[in-house]
C-alpha cells in the first residue's frame, strides 16, 4: 500500500512539475480551485452485539382505490401534493347515477304515501260513500220486494186464469185459440215472476257487498296488509341508499393524512372498481426494520427505546420505540425481525434510506460498520476515502458482509469510530485530491 501511495505522489510531482513548465497563470489556478469536487460525508460509529442495521419505511402507504366503475372527470391532486383525510383526490362521473337516485326517491316516496294512508284508515268521505252504498242496496232490495209482489199476484191469476182455459178446453167447451193465448199470458207471467225473483237475490247481494265494505272501511286495513306495505317502503328505502352510496363513492377521498408520491390515472381515463388511482403516504413518523441474533434477542422488549443513525443525516441522532419484537426466527438466517417507530415532524427522514439501530451498550465485541455505499474496488482492492482536512486518502479496507447494505471491518483496520469518510466515492478520486465536503 505504501509503495502504491509513493507512486501516486510521484505522478502528482510529476504533473506538478508539468504544469509550472506550461506556464499556468494564477487565474487557471483559481479556475482550477473554482472545480473542487464536492463530495457527500459520513462520520464513521461504532456497533456491538446490541446493534443492528436496516432501511427506513414509511409508517403508512395506501393504495388508493375507487369502490366502483366510471369515467374519470377530475383529479384534484399532482405527485407530491400533501392532502388531508377525506380531501376529494379523484371524481367519477355521476350523470346516470343522478337519474337512478331520482327514480328510486321517487318510488320511495310513492311506498311511503301508500304506506300512511293505509295505516291512517278510511277518510270521513269515504265512510260516507260506502253507507251510502247500503243505504241505497236496502233500497233496491224493497223496490225488488215490490216488483216480486206485483209480479207474483200477476203470476197467480194468469194461472188461475190458464187453468180455467185448460179444463175448458178438455170439455171441448174452449177454442185452440183460447187455450193457446191462455198459455202465452202463463207463459210471460211467469217470466215476469222470475225476473222479479232474480232482480230481489241481485239486490241482496249488493247489499251485502257494501255492508262488507262499510264495515273493512270502519275496521281499518290488517295486520298483514301493514307489514307488506311496511316491506315495500324498506325495500324501496334500501334502494335509494345503494344509489346514494354510489353517488358518495364517485367521490375518491384521501384515506390518510399524507403526500401523494404515485398517479396513476388521468381525467377522461375510466377508473376500474378496486384499481390503484393513486398511492400516499405518511411519513410523519417512520419505521425501520431490523434483524438481530438469537443472543441479543432476549435483551429487547417491545416498548424500550432504541437510537437510530441515518448516514445520509450525520451527527444526527433518533429516538426510536420498538414496536414489535418477533417470537419467530427468520428461517434463511436464524435472525429476530424487530420494528421501531420514529418521529419524523420535520420530514427529514426518507423512506429507503439505510439506518442504524443500537439497543444499548456492550462492552464486548465491539465493531466498526461501514456502508457499503463508501466502498470502491480499485485495483482489485477494497477502498474508502478517509477525509483529512481537505484532502482525501485511500485506504485500503478488509470486509465482512452484514447485510445488503452494510459491511464490518476485519482486522486493525485504518478508520476508526468518528472518522469521516466519501460516500459514493468517484472513481477518479486519488491520493491527495482536495475535495469540498457537503
Amino acid at each position: 500500500m505504501k509503495k502504491h501511495l509513493n507512486v501516486v505522489i510521484s505522478l502528482s510531482v510529476l504533473a506538478g512539475s508539468l504544469m509550472l513548465i506550461s506556464g499556468c497563470s494564477s487565474s487557471q489556478t483559481s479556475a482550477a480551485q473554482s472545480t473542487t469536487p464536492s463530495v457527500k460525508v459520513i462520520t464513521i460509529g461504532s456497533t456491538n452485539a446490541a446493534g443492528a442495521s436496516g432501511k427506513l419505511a414509511a409508517d403508512q402507504t395506501v393504495q388508493v382505490v375507487s369502490k366502483i366503475a366510471g369515467k374519470i372527470t377530475s383529479v384534484a391532486v399532482d405527485e407530491g401534493a400533501k392532502v388531508k383525510k377525506g380531501d376529494l383526490l379523484v371524481q367519477l362521473d355521476t350523470e346516470d347515477l343522478s337519474q337512478q337516485l331520482d327514480q328510486a326517491q321517487a318510488g320511495l316516496t310513492a311506498s311511503q304515501a301508500k304506506l300512511a294512508d293505509t295505516a291512517a284508515g278510511a277518510r270521513s268521505q269515504d265512510l260516507q260513500a260506502a253507507g251510502a252504498a247500503v243505504e241505497q242496496a236496502k233500497a233496491a232490495i224493497n223496490q225488488a220486494k215490490a216488483g216480486v209482489s206485483q209480479a207474483k199476484a200477476a203470476y197467480d191469476l194468469v194461472t188461475k186464469g190458464y187453468n180455467h182455459a185448460k179444463n175448458f178446453y178438455d170439455q171441448g167447451d174452449v177454442s185452440t185459440d183460447d187455450l193457446d193465448k191462455a198459455t202465452m199470458d202463463y207463459e210471460k207471467a211467469k217470466a215476469a215472476y222470475d225476473s222479479a225473483v232474480s232482480q230481489q237475490q241481485g239486490a241482496n247481494a249488493q247489499l251485502t257487498a257494501a255492508e262488507a265494505k262499510l264495515s273493512l272501511a270502519k275496521e281499518g286495513a290488517t295486520a298483514n296488509t301493514l307489514e307488506q306495505l311496511q316491506a315495500d317502503v324498506s325495500a324501496k328505502q334500501a334502494a335509494l341508499t345503494l344509489v346514494q352510496n354510489a353517488v358518495k363513492n364517485a367521490g375518491v377521498v384521501s384515506p390518510i393524512d399524507g403526500v401523494i408520491v404515485k398517479k396513476n390515472v388521468n381525467v377522461g381515463e375510466m377508473a376500474q372498481a378496486g384499481a390503484a388511482l393513486l398511492t400516499v403516504v405518511n411519513i410523519d413518523q417512520v419505521k425501520v426494520e431490523v434483524s438481530v441474533p438469537e443472543g441479543m434477542v432476549g435483551s429487547i422488549k417491545q416498548g424500550a427505546k432504541g437510537t437510530v443513525t441515518v448516514p445520509s443525516i450525520p451527527g444526527k441522532t433518533f429516538e426510536g420505540t420498538i414496536t414489535f419484537v418477533s417470537p419467530v426466527s427468520d428461517t434463511n438466517n436464524n435472525t429476530f425481525p424487530v420494528k421501531l417507530t420514529v418521529g419524523n415532524p420535520d420530514g427529514s427522514l426518507h423512506a429507503g434510506a439505510v439506518a442504524s439501530v443500537a439497543f444499548g451498550a456492550s462492552s464486548a465485541d465491539n465493531r466498526v460498520e461501514i456502508p457499503k455505499a463508501a466502498l470502491l474496488q480499485k485495483d482489485g482492492k477494497t477502498v474508502v476515502y478517509k477525509i483529512s482536512g481537505d484532502t482525501v486518502h485511500p485506504v485500503e479496507l478488509q470486509t465482512e458482509d452484514k447485510n445488503q447494505d452494510w459491511v464490518y471491518l476485519k482486522g486493525d483496520a485504518a478508520v476508526k469510530p468518528n472518522d469521516k469518510i466519501v460516500l459514493n466515492p468517484s472513481d477518479k478520486l486519488t491520493d491527495g485530491t482536495k475535495v469540498r465536503a457537503e
